[in-house]
């Protein structure tokens, strides 16, 4: 740790007027920042904040905490039921005045463990003191236009919204998380058609349609063959292995009907799962059955909520896939 900074070390550092004029510049600036920023919102950019929120971290209400040494000011925010802001001086702190802090990587953190900021404020921004002007004398908030940076914040999210799809597909592809929206639109459309079909014409239509389906989540899907007497649906090779069955029967589907899975699941090196899929769901004990598969192989079962949310494009099917794996984890040690 270096020495810390003191008052009237240099013209580059605030004075103390400066300093006791901080705190009501500073209640003021954030106030009329906030006010230009959502009026800048509302006029330009509402329906662009309704489909990316995420986006505009200052639309809603927050709590503001400014952090300030004769080094650096730091703004911390999280989302609040009203608006608020807490002031921290720490102007000769010896953590937060010192002159490393011009430098440091990690002032971030030092600043967190010195203040106690906690882990639900994010760091919204920090700037260093020596940047700004007048520093000799009482800040004035007229200077600092905060109007003008509350409409510049107001666009920069903006852009960084009207981004956002772009670079979520890109990271859902290298994620292997692709949808493809058009191609879902379209099976919710055919799952109408489907759902008034009858017998065993509605139950092979609605095999192909899951299978078409998880290829809307860039599944790599492979139709099941004949062989030796065994009959697959299809096998999904891509993003995670498995042998799948589907069924759309009146009732809930009974243990029994789980064992020609399993024997297929035994043929089969253990790193690959089953599914088995059934739109009208399955009873109690079906359930029971799957959780203590008797060889250990790893059964899941996929019902109607399960594929409507495959079909909204609410979840990936790769995340589907790990979350029923992960609750078959937690609940393991329970069911021994």
């Amino acid at each position: 740790m270096t020495e810390p900074l003191r008052f009237g070390d240099n013209p580059q550092v605030p004075s103390r007027a400066y300093a006791e004029g901080w705190p009501a510049f500073t209640l003021e600036r954030w106030t009329r920042l906030l006010s230009s920023y959502r009026q800048r919102v509302s006029d330009l950019y509402a329906e662009l904040a309704d489909e990316q929120p995420d986006c505009f971290h200052l639309l809603r209400p927050i709590q503001v905490r400014v952090v300030v040494s004769l080094v650096k000011e730091w703004v911390f925010i999280r989302a609040a039921k009203v608006d608020g802001i807490a002031l921290e001086e720490r102007w000769e702190d010896p953590h937060l005045a010192g002159r490393d802090m011009f430098s440091r990587a990690d002032h971030e953190r030092v600043v967190r463990e010195v203040v106690g900021v906690e882990d639900d404020y994010k760091l919204f921004g920090h700037e260093e003191m020596d940047q700004r002007f007048d520093l000799d004398q009482a800040p004035h908030v007229e200077l600092s236009n905060p109007e003008f940076f509350g409409r510049e914040q107001a666009d920069l999210d903006a852009h960084a919204a009207i981004d956002a799809p772009r670079w979520q597909r890109a990271f859902d592809a290298l994620t292997g998380r692709t949808i493809d929206e058009e191609g879902l639109e379209k099976l919710r459309t055919q799952l109408e058609i489907i759902s008034e079909l009858q017998g065993t014409r509605r139950g092979n239509r609605f095999e192909r349609w899951f299978g078409e389906l998880l290829m809307a989540h860039g599944c790599q899907v492979e139709p099941g063959v004949t062989s030796d007497g065994e009959q697959v649906d299809f096998f999904v090779h891509k993003p995670f292995r498995a042998v799948i069955e589907c069924r759309w029967k009146q009732g809930r589907l009974q243990p029994r009907e789980l064992a020609d899975l399993t024997a297929k699941l035994n043929r089969r090196p253990a790193i690959i799962a089953g599914i088995y899929v059934a739109w009208s769901g399955f009873t109690e004990a079906c359930r029971r059955h799957a959780a203590h598969e008797p060889n250990g192989r790893t059964v899941l079962l996929w019902d109607a909520g399960d594929l409507k949310r495959l079909l909204s494009g609410q979840v990936h099917a790769l995340d589907l896939f790990e979350e029923h794996v992960s609750d078959r984890v937690r609940r393991y040690p329970m069911d021994l």
